[in-house]
């Protein structure tokens, strides 16, 4: 089957010198690969709502590709296991291994990205978990989470009067920008939410946005203070703010709002909408970019897994004998709607592609399900992910499980390139169909020692995952 989708043509391409990082020759192939990221995804939820037809994007794939379970491995961490899909690497050789861990200079290996860029293969690479700080490669990377310092104040956001902007209990990031967030709010509907507000914080030489969404008569949500100062660089080339203003938007948001206050009772009225604001921030930056003649192109897509772990339970509340009836009846689509959205989202990356052919590949780290403890309310990790290649020469089929370390090695193939001795994922058989049998590995795509680094984050990055919701207490630091 033929690819061909109709999209917006003759965007620039970046300038700048070729990049070679090895001594590797340039393939002769041209195949193309754009690889979409669920984060979180399910096929538990997936397939009902692709045969009831609320996933068209994904269900032209689904029907004409490759598919089947993408087994996952402990611990089922998103940095931990989107490094283990991108190098091809268990933890104990790339070195993400947890939380602690989860910066890119932790890594000891290289990425699927380098690789390509290795063989002068033009690669983006947009919202992977555990590539922050960016990389120089042979293309563009927008750094996904955990980032240090892309908020101020917290990454929940927070519940108050407008009285209450000017008390000096109330924190900073809002008493401080009093005089530019009253005249948002005042105005608002019950239900309604403000524009994006520009807000500063001169204390961290900080700028950046927020917004407000009206929750009764007298309280109003606001949300967390997202940087978009140069101060934060989460891109390469780390100037490309100012050089790609009209694909990067007015701002580019890193991180979306944290989940850790999921059981109070204000949360679900807001959480949802906002993760769904920034989610669209980060697609539309990636569709920007996708029409531009890449060679791999990689987009994870968070939306479904920030959404299912606070949500999770009003989607399945027999699970939760303690749920209340009344939420989970009002938010009992809210895991759906995530789905719903992040394929429309997909679908306005599609548009933008291009008209050549390309290989679709569909991946999440993992799956999810309801929280063994019944009463903590929430969605948590299964090892039970997705996988879904399409794309010419590719048969529509039901296809083995593979784990989480074989898509480097699928994604190579469809490249045109070779695997290596030392990465440890295997090729999936039902690819072979596409080029025939793999071509001999190589010896390994290292060139130069890269020890990465052992250190635990800094303390402004475990804040924000704990403001997320993903860990507890403080990190060990070493001597």
């Amino acid at each position: 089957m033929q690819f061909v989708v109709r999209g917006l043509l003759g965007l620039a391409l970046l300038g700048g010198a070729a990049y070679v990082m090895g001594d590797f020759s340039t393939s002769d192939s041209r195949n193309r690969v754009l690889v979409f990221g669920i984060d979180g995804g399910t096929w538990a939820v997936i397939e009902p709502m692709i045969e009831a037809g609320e996933l068209p994007n994904l269900a032209r794939f689904y029907n004409d590709g490759v598919h089947g379970e993408f087994r996952s491995r402990p611990p089922a961490l998103s940095p931990v296991v989107w490094s283990t899909i991108f190098t091809g690497r268990l933890p104990g050789d790339h070195g993400v291994k947890d939380w602690k861990t989860s910066h890119s200079t932790h890594r000891k290996v290289k990425a699927i990205w380098e690789m390509t860029s290795d063989r002068s293969l033009k690669t983006y690479v947009f919202n992977v978990p555990s590539t922050w700080p960016a990389q120089e490669i042979n293309g563009v990377m927008v750094s996904g989470f955990p980032l240090s310092g892309s908020t101020v104040g917290g990454n929940t956001g927070g519940v108050l009067t407008l009285d209450a902007l000017d008390d000096r209990t109330t924190a900073a990031v809002y008493r401080l920008n009093a005089l530019a967030l009253r005249p948002q709010a005042v105005p608002l509907e019950v239900g309604a939410w403000s524009p994006w507000v520009k807000v500063k914080f001169p204390a961290r030489k900080a700028a950046g946005v927020m917004k407000i969404k009206r929750l009764d008569d007298d309280s109003y949500y606001f949300s967390p203070f997202y940087r978009i100062d140069d101060e934060l660089v989460v891109t390469y080339p780390s100037d490309l703010r100012k050089t790609q203003p009209e694909r990067m938007g007015e701002f580019y948001i890193p991180e979306g709002p944290g989940w850790s206050l999921h059981a109070e009772a204000d949360t679900p009225e807001y959480l949802y909408d906002h993760l769904v604001d920034v989610s669209r921030v980060q697609t539309a930056t990636a569709r920007g970019f996708v029409g531009d003649d890449w060679d791999l192109f990689i987009y994870v897509n968070t939306l479904v897994d920030r959404v299912s772990h606070p949500y999770w339970a009003y989607f399945q509340p027999q699970a939760f004998p303690e749920m209340d009836a009344r939420k989970a009846a009002k938010y009992s689509e809210a895991v759906r709607n995530a789905y719903r959205e992040t394929d429309r989202q997909l679908g306005q990356v599609l548009e933008a592609v291009g008209s050549e052919d390309f290989y679709f590949v569909v991946l999440s780290d993992h799956g999810f399900g309801a929280s063994n403890n019944a009463k903590s309310m929430i969605g948590t990790h299964r090892f039970e992910g997705i996988y879904l290649f399409a794309g010419p020469g590719i048969l529509g089929s039901e296809g083995p499980r593979i784990n989480i370390e074989d898509a480097t090695p699928a994604i190579l193939y469809l490249l045109g390139l070779e695997s290596a001795q030392d990465i440890a994922g295997k090729l999936p058989e039902s690819l072979l169909s596409v080029h025939g049998p793999a071509r001999e590995p190589i010896a390994s795509y290292e060139t130069l020692a890269k020890p990465g680094s052992d250190l635990p984050v800094d303390a402004a990055t475990w804040e924000q995952l704990r403001g997320l919701g993903y860990v507890d207490g403080a990190p060990r630091r070493k001597d």
